[in-house]
């Protein structure tokens, strides 16, 4: 089902692809401020479900992914975010950028871009499938790299029960986690779920000597870059 922003008028109408209505929700916000009409679709109704279609042939899910994309663009989006990083992870992202009518940007698109900034990469992930496919692609471009990497379903579903997202930090020891990667030599950490915009501000206090790091603000500028009207 087709959900909607309150934005009723924009420079462009951007398409949001995540899998679940939470995320999904995320990411209409996440252009609402920015003062952008979004229309999204979840290919899913919960975390766990989500990770099951994962499981799903790469070709079929593929293909589910294009047939969404096609969808927001007959509802009128101009563009598409993948809001979802397991998702965009899933998938042949070259055969949906092929096969969709409109301009598509992924979180592994910026990913792509920081593999020559950095070294040694935290990554906190939805679940280990996800930590698989965003490791695989730093070590694509930089041969040298080092990835720590966790996945914790628990975290996305505690946010999709509206746990504070002070409590989340706490409850699963956020703020040790980075102190550990810290001292491991860790120059940033990918929080490679969007979910996990939900507690960006609360961990960030916790951040001396690493970097924080979410693709959503980075995936609407390339799509700026792309469609001049939407700049």
């Amino acid at each position: 089902m087709l959900t909607y922003n309150a934005i009723e008028n924009s420079s462009m109408t951007i398409g949001v692809v995540a899998g679940t209505p939470t995320d999904t929700r995320f990411g209409l916000d996440f252009l609402a401020a920015r003062q952008f009409r979004g229309i999204g679709l979840s290919l899913s109704t919960s975390p766990q479900a989500q990770t099951q279609l994962q499981a799903l042939e790469r070709g079929a899910l593929t293909q589910q992914l294009i047939d969404a994309i096609k969808q927001l663009h007959e509802a009128g989006a101009e563009a598409a975010m993948i809001y979802c990083n397991s998702l965009s992870g899933a998938v042949d992202m070259s055969a949906v950028t092929a096969a969709s009518p409109i301009e598509v940007v992924s979180p592994l698109e910026v990913y792509a871009e920081l593999t020559q900034r950095y070294r040694n990469y935290g990554l906190l992930a939805a679940n280990c499938q996800s930590c698989a496919n965003i490791e695989r692609e730093i070590l694509e471009r930089n041969k040298t790299a080092k990835v720590i990497g966790i996945g914790n379903l628990q975290i996305v579903e505690d946010i999709e029960d509206g746990l504070a997202a002070e409590m989340i930090v706490r409850q699963h020891a956020l703020d040790d986690l980075v102190a550990a990667l810290v001292k491991s030599g860790v120059q940033i950490l990918i929080l490679g779920c969007t979910h996990f915009d939900y507690f960006y501000k609360e961990l960030l206090a916790h951040c001396d000597g690493i970097r924080l790091f979410l693709p959503s603000e980075r995936m609407l500028q390339l799509l700026q870059q792309r469609l001049p009207q939407a700049a």
